[in-house]
């Protein structure tokens, strides 16, 4: 009898360490579903920065996301080191341009509604204006100006 109540006694004491176990199992889960949760829920939406830039598997930039020295915002998407070049800018009071050119034949095509350029007095007229080997090819509006390479 001795034996049989030791085992019964025993078979008590395991299932209370396995139910304390199970509490204490359940109690550390739900405090790791919290913490991911707000950990989860505190992660920023955005990312914020100054510049962006793309890179290929070699480490060259191949796209700029940011201002350049004037402070417009540019996207620049460039190819075998800048000698295929597109540019998307827009001005923060003048409006925006579209640039194309390739530096290898010095071809270009500049796309704008008009704005004014940061020398002094000068200013484009919305143009169309292709270039090929610096001189202007095609021109969209009669009051372009070639822009310079």
């Amino acid at each position: 009898m001795d034996s049989q109540s030791d085992l019964i006694a025993r078979i008590e004491r395991l299932q209370r360490d396995v139910f304390r176990t199970k509490c204490v199992a359940a109690v550390l889960f739900l405090c790791l579903a919290a913490g991911s949760i707000a950990t989860w829920a505190s992660h920023p939406k955005t990312a914020e920065a100054n510049e962006f830039l793309l890179k290929d598997r070699a480490g060259n930039v191949v796209a700029r996301l940011g201002q350049d020295g004037f402070g417009d915002t540019c996207l620049i998407l460039t190819a075998k080191q800048n000698v295929s070049v597109a540019s998307l800018c827009v001005q923060n009071d003048e409006g925006a341009s579209l640039d194309l050119h390739n530096l290898k034949s010095e071809s270009r095509a500049t796309l704008t509604p008009g704005f004014n350029l940061y020398e002094p007095m000068s200013h484009l007229q919305p143009a169309l204006v292709i270039t090929e080997h610096g001189q202007v090819i095609e021109r969209g509006s009669p009051h372009a100006i070639k822009m310079p390479d």
